[in-house]
């Protein structure tokens, strides 16, 4: 298990931050969100993962 800063994101600022210790950075995402999360293409309301251990940044936006 990793652990991942997740933040959501309106535009370029974020909005709240939270963190997790999950299986992958897609369970982090729908963990703290409580929502189910896609790859994220151009939308105005997103979810920035990074995995803490390596800094790779994730990006998702809502189903």
């Amino acid at each position: 298990m990793n652990n991942y800063t997740v933040e959501t994101m309106s535009g370029i600022e974020a909005v709240s931050v939270a963190y997790a210790r999950t299986t992958s950075p897609k369970a982090a995402a729908e963990w703290v969100t409580g929502r189910q999360v896609q790859d994220r293409r151009d939308e105005a309301q997103w979810v920035r993962v990074t995995d803490d251990t390596n800094r790779a940044v994730y990006k998702f936006a809502f189903k």
